[in-house]
């Protein structure tokens, strides 16, 4: 049995995207083995009270404290240090070190998960608990694919992210990755690492979907794209949506859902045009949403990781048609489980496949949602965890 602290950079509830998702994920399939603690930093302020789990949660509120004058000059020159970073430096304060400090003493952890190497400047402190550490890298961030015509950098601070990155790993006990591709780019990129590196698959809880029930509510022609529209690639995607796949299925009648927060002014202004394009802003429950939509339209072009979007409408049985780096990185077969278009004008096809031979795409659902029980149904993720831990110092397995 563990006590396991997570150190997050965010609110760990309510759910507001893939990062949570990931992270409500471990933070529960851990709560079923022993006691937890979450201390989470972000902006705003936090209701521990709401949090639906019997676990200690301590939120720093990055947002109201005033940073001591050394402190604010020595993020402002961040780029002077060799392993440095401007967003681990805004996530580090001495005030939320102290409190993590106390956290750790009061808490006694036998074990500690990080989100991101964006924590790192919290290490040296972590590493004092005297308890094993896992990386849980949601993103390979060396990899210079990411960067590329999304939130362009400087080689110079690639070069920066890298150290971090490779200081990190070599750092903790274990590093834990979305993907097996993401697992082998990580060896590529630092080969002289040794690290314990597992595959911990995002997932989800299939009850929660429902999807094992009839869908009778699902619309004729209905798009569903789901996402935090501040990232970058998502971004992306729905300009593609709008622009280029969108406009070829107006005339048959095809609604347009764009579900998440931080809709771009973009989208607003094409909901604003088009009473057929629904922007709905953060919502609190996904489910009608799915439950509505003929197909999922995936057109990602850019970005890392897995996307859960695509494992929520597979646990739904609502059909995705997806970019190959869409689906990048999960066990899914093209014509199986999903199709896989590259172009915009092949997605449209695709898209008035499914929507004229409904059984096709009922035949995709059905395929999916066997797939998704088999490696990400948060069952079969706690499987991975489990040989995982097993291998920690010590041999420490979940019961």
């Amino acid at each position: 049995m563990h006590r396991t602290l997570f150190l997050v950079q965010v609110q760990p509830y309510p759910l507001s995207g893939g990062v949570s998702l990931r992270n409500w994920q471990n933070i529960n399939l851990l709560a079923q083995q022993g006691a937890v603690s979450i201390f989470s930093l972000c902006k705003g302020s936090a209701d521990p009270d709401l949090l639906p789990l019997a676990a200690h949660w301590h939120h720093y509120d990055l947002s109201a404290p005033s940073r001591p004058l050394l402190e604010k000059i020595r993020r402002r020159l961040w780029w002077l240090r060799p392993a440095a970073n401007a967003r681990a430096d805004w996530l580090y304060t001495r005030e939320a070190a102290q409190q993590l400090r106390h956290r750790i003493a009061a808490f006694k952890p036998t074990l500690i998960v990080i989100e991101e190497i964006w924590l790192y400047r919290y290490l040296p402190l972590l590493k004092q608990a005297g308890c094993p550490l896992i990386l849980d890298n949601h993103n390979v961030e060396g990899d210079d694919s990411r960067y590329r015509g999304v939130d362009p950098i400087t080689p110079q601070v690639l070069t920066k992210i890298r150290r971090i990155e490779e200081n990190f790993i070599r750092a903790v006990d274990q590093v834990w990755l979305c993907s097996q591709k993401d697992v082998e780019l990580s060896s590529r990129l630092y080969p002289t690492v040794k690290s314990a590196a597992y595959v911990i698959p995002n997932g989800v809880v299939p009850n929660y979907y429902k999807a094992g029930s009839p869908t009778p509510s699902r619309s004729a022609n209905t798009l569903l794209y789901l996402g935090r529209f501040s990232y970058q690639p998502n971004a992306e995607a729905v300009t593609i949506l709008l622009n280029q796949i969108y406009p070829l299925l107006r005339a048959a009648s095809c609604r347009l859902l764009l579900v998440g927060c931080d809709p771009t002014e973009e989208m607003q202004q094409a909901a604003q045009a088009d009473p057929q394009i629904i922007v709905t802003g953060q919502v609190d429950d996904i489910r009608p949403y799915l439950a509505t939509a003929t197909v999922m339209a995936v057109p990602l072009q850019k970005g890392s990781g897995t996307r859960l979007k695509l494992i929520e409408a597979f646990a739904a049985k609502c059909p995705v048609v997806s970019t190959t780096k869409g689906a990048e990185g999960l066990d899914v077969e093209d014509g199986n489980h999903l199709l896989l278009r590259e172009s915009p004008a092949a997605m449209v096809a695709a898209i008035l496949h499914l929507q004229q031979q409904p059984q096709i795409a009922q035949a995709l659902a059905d395929q999916a949602y066997e797939r998704f029980l088999e490696r990400y149904a948060w069952s079969a993720v706690g499987q991975n965890i489990q040989t995982a831990l097993g291998q920690l110092p010590g041999g420490a397995t979940m019961r």
